[in-house]
Parts: C-alpha cells; sequence; structure tokens
C-alpha cells in the first residue's frame, strides 16, 4: 500500500533527506567511506518514524526492521575509516549471522533453531550475495526500487510496501550525494535490509505474488552482470531493467489471478 498519512510520507521524505545531507556533507569533505554511512542513518530514522518503536525483541515481522537498522548502522561504523579486507569480509559475515537469526525470530533453544534453519541459511547466504553485487554503480537503487514495485504489485497488506519505499529513498539520497558507487559502509547496511525486505513478505503471507515480488530485485542483481557481460550501454541497461520488470509483472499477475 502507498503512503495514506503523512507520517508514512514523511518516513520516507526524512530518509531522503537525511541520506542527501549526511552523504553530501562528507563526500563534500573528501570523505567518502564516512559518507556511507548516511544510508543507514536514513533507513533507521525512516523505519523507526514509519512503525514508532525500535522492539528489543521479534515479535512481528515488520518491527523486527528498526533494530536490524540499527545493528546495521553500529556494523557499518568501523568500514567508515575506509579500511576493507578482513574487516569487511569479519562484518559481512556478522551482518549475514545476525539478519539470519533476527529475522528468523531470535531463535535460542534448539527446536526453535531447527524450525527456522532454513530461513535462517537462505538469509545467511543471501546477504553476502547482495553485498558484492550492489557494487556496481546504482545496482543497489535498482534494486531497491524493483523491490518496491513488486511488492506494490503484489497487494501485500500492512507496512511492508512503505519499508521498501524507505530503503529506497535512503539508497537514492546515499548515490545522489555520495557518488554512484555505493561505499561499504552503505552496502553492508543496505544488503542487511533487501535481505530482511525481501524474506518479510514471504515469511508473512508466502503468496506466489509474494515469491515474484522477491524476485524483482534479486534477479537483475545476481543475473544482470552475468547475463550483459558482454552488452553494453542501453542494451546493457535494457535487461537489467527488463529482468527487475518481469517478476514485478508477474506479481502483479499472480496477486490478481488469486
Amino acid at each position: 500500500m502507498l503512503p495514506d498519512s503523512m507520517i508514512e510520507a514523511t518516513a520516507a521524505l526524512a530518509a531522503l533527506a537525511l541520506a542527501l545531507l549526511w552523504a553530501g556533507l562528507f563526500r563534500w569533505r573528501k570523505r567518502p567511506a564516512t559518507a556511507g554511512l548516511g544510508l543507514a542513518l536514513a533507513a533507521l530514522l525512516g523505519v523507526t518514524l514509519l512503525l514508532g518503536v525500535v522492539n528489543a525483541s521479534p515479535r512481528q515481522l515488520a518491527e523486527r526492521l528498526p533494530m536490524l537498522a540499527l545493528a546495521g548502522l553500529l556494523m557499518a561504523a568501523p568500514l567508515a575509516s575506509g579500511r576493507r579486507g578482513l574487516l569487511l569480509f569479519s562484518l559481512a559475515l556478522g551482518g549475514a549471522g545476525f539478519t539470519a537469526w533476527w529475522m528468523a525470530g531470535a531463535p535460542l533453544t534448539e527446536a526453535d533453531l531447527l524450525r527456522a534453519a532454513s530461513v535462517m541459511l537462505a538469509l545467511s547466504l543471501l546477504v553476502p550475495v547482495l553485498l558484492l553485487e550492489v557494487a556496481a554503480p546504482w545496482r543497489g537503487v535498482l534494486a531497491a526500487a524493483a523491490l518496491f514495485a513488486g511488492l506494490l504489485a503484489s497487494g501485500l497488506a500492512g507496512p511492508w510496501v512503505m519499508l521498501a519505499m524507505i530503503l529506497l529513498a535512503a539508497a537514492l539520497g546515499q548515490q545522489l550525494a555520495g557518488g554512484a558507487v555505493m561505499a561499504d559502509a552503505a552496502r553492508l547496511p543496505f544488503a542487511m535490509l533487501l535481505a530482511a525486505l525481501v524474506a518479510g513478505p514471504i515469511l508473512a503471507r508466502g503468496a506466489p505474488a509474494d515469491w515474484a515480488a522477491a524476485l524483482a530485485p534479486v534477479a537483475p542483481l545476481m543475473l544482470g552482470g552475468r547475463l550483459g557481460a558482454r552488452l553494453k550501454g542501453w542494451r546493457a541497461t535494457a535487461l537489467l531493467l527488463a529482468l527487475a520488470a518481469l517478476p514485478v509483472a508477474l506479481a502483479w499477475v499472480l496477486a490478481r489471478a488469486g
């Protein structure tokens, strides 16, 4: 659903404004790594404004996003120095593990861990893949836009469409002001939140339209670079857009066929 109140619309606008200001300021000061933190800060602001709470216990699925955004910000903070290598690798593993565990309901007992094993495995693999694939210029913004369009087409009730809009606003503001290539401090929280928003509707409802919507950001990221390796210019762009648009169209058809 699109925003039906000023509070919902303000959340996405606030995320866009904060990302623009933070990334623009630190890019102007020639600190591109620190500029990357603007995405995580903007996403945290937006989801907190929308949901009005930061829960320390993962109850409702959507309510897990503010704490995940906070975790993404804390994990991205060491990357603001521009260090990479083992630090980025370790934080990527930590981010993948926390995203998988948190979105699975933070299971603690053996029985709960076994029940959530498939979800945790899928998310723990998805986060590092997304982290690698959004390194290409503007690829993250395309993925966020595709997810937003896919969720809107699927007709899913609840805050999921607005949460995707907030992530899109944060990514767009970050890349407009911070540069076309997403910094490591932006890529890690973005990958964590994108994976959560891909999985959330499937866990919440799991309709065929939700699975199609989940493909909308994943297809251009995972297939675009490989299928378009020999293409250049508008042909490569057209392929990426087609890979994003086809799952959105499928989600629309499935939502209305059911």
